[in-house]
């Protein structure tokens, strides 16, 4: 902190690791994979910084450089004795985003905080095989946002937003380079009740541009590119509350809907490009309407027990096509959490997971037009904390303590009861 109006952090993170992958135990009768990452690494270097510019002003900068890269090999079989070598395998992926932003705060009119904000961001991913060329692609993206929070009386504050939206295609490798834009808008409006609690109503229109990814991998020769996949747009509405109704306890409620159009999903298409009869595709498939409940409950019980729970409730129509399913959610999912202080230097965490009506892309025998439902499932965990002195935690956990078979994705199970354990240090 240079001053009391200016502070700047400096971070860096930087991840070594590798990973298998869960060998297909579904019942389809193609889909079985034997692969491996031998180095799967991540580096992040970020600067963030506070510079207030008189009385009334704030500049906010962000700047930021993420590294990512791995490597994939693939085995004819279980025995993972001899590798596959295609023009897929083995693979090596390399990634950079390169990113800076900057908000410039006001609030020099009465009762009106004003911010205008712009972004720079610039993805791009290598991929590279002995047996076939190396595949450079690159985005970048930039945007422009006003948001002007207006305290309209004292107990209401009207937010207004805006901004516009472009990303570019500057290298795609054998594919046309294109670009897109869109524009964006959000209305919020909150009541503070007083001891009642607060009301917000907020109206929004977004819009989801595809990923480098979305557009043109080939997902190790499992789908076919779509140069042409166009943005995701969508209209919100929420109505949401937020009190106490009780003594050390908080209640939220939210209730909402989307519309949207240009729905992205991976579709499956007849194909033999794959090595079988059909082919992933990411697909802008129609209209679509989701409607949710979100609920979640905060309790303090003296100092010694806090309490957590939240449950989600979400309905996706496709309006476009009724028959086709929209996948990759759960219809119902409930997270509780316990925490128990038992000393000043002892405390446990217990944790509680459970989901229902999740669909997925499959061909596995009982699926419906290319859809499967899976099994819900509830699994657990807990976390033992031990702090020897204030600045120093030890911590030993368990996931999935059950040691439930569950899946969310078909054919491919979750990890099963594992320990890790945490030393942390504060200073």
């Amino acid at each position: 902190m240079p001053s009391d109006d200016t502070e700047y952090a400096i971070g860096y993170v930087r991840q070594d690791g590798e990973k298998g992958n869960p060998v297909y135990t579904g019942r389809g009768s193609s889909g079985i994979r034997y692969w491996r990452w031998p180095w799967w690494d991540k580096s992040s270097l970020y600067l963030i910084g506070n510079q207030r510019l008189g009385q009334h002003q704030t500049l906010k900068l962000r700047a930021y450089e993420d590294r990512y890269g791995n490597g994939l090999e693939a085995y004819t079989d279980g025995s993972y004795d001899t590798p596959l070598n295609t023009t897929s395998f083995p693979s090596s992926y390399t990634d950079r985003t390169r990113g800076a932003s900057a908000i410039l705060a006001s609030d020099a009119l009465s009762n009106h905080l004003l911010q205008f904000a712009v972004s720079y961001k610039s993805d791009r991913h290598l991929d590279e095989n002995p047996k076939s060329p190396p595949k450079n692609y690159r985005d970048v993206t930039i945007s422009f946002a006003v948001e002007d929070a207006i305290q309209i009386a004292p107990a209401w504050q009207l937010k207004l937003g805006a901004s516009h939206e472009q990303r570019k295609a500057r290298e795609v490798y054998q594919w046309p380079t294109g670009s897109t834009s869109a524009n964006n808008g959000v209305f919020e409006l909150q009541h503070d009740l007083g001891a009642g609690g607060e009301l917000l109503f907020t109206l929004s229109h977004k819009t989801r541009f595809p990923t480098i990814k979305d557009r043109y991998s080939a997902r190790m020769g499992r789908a076919l590119p779509n140069p042409d996949l166009k943005p995701e747009r969508a209209q919100h509405m929420e109505l949401g509350w937020r009190g106490s109704l009780w003594q050390d306890g908080t209640v939220s409620v939210a209730l909402y809907q989307s519309r949207v159009s240009d729905l992205i999903q991976d579709v499956l298409v007849p194909s033999d490009q794959c090595g079988d009869t059909f082919c992933d595709q990411a697909q802008n498939i129609g209209r679509a309407r989701h409607r949710g409940l979100d609920l979640a409950l905060d309790q303090h019980i003296g100092d010694w027990l806090q309490l957590g729970a939240a449950y989600t409730l979400l309905d996706r129509d496709n309006l476009s096509d009724p028959a086709t399913r929209l996948t990759d959610t759960p219809r119902q999912r409930l997270s509780t959490h316990a925490r128990w202080i038992f000393s000043e230097r002892w405390s446990a965490v217990t944790t509680f997971a459970a989901e229902q009506g999740r669909f997925v892309r499959s061909r596995a025998p009982g699926n419906h037009a290319g859809t499967l439902e899976l099994h819900g499932f509830a699994v657990w965990g807990t976390k033992l904390v031990y702090s020897p002195q204030p600045a120093w935690d030890i911590e030993v956990s368990g996931r999935n303590l059950g040691d439930r078979w569950y899946e969310l994705a078909e054919g491919y199970p979750m990890p099963g009861r594992s320990w890790f354990a945490n030393l942390r240090y504060r200073y």
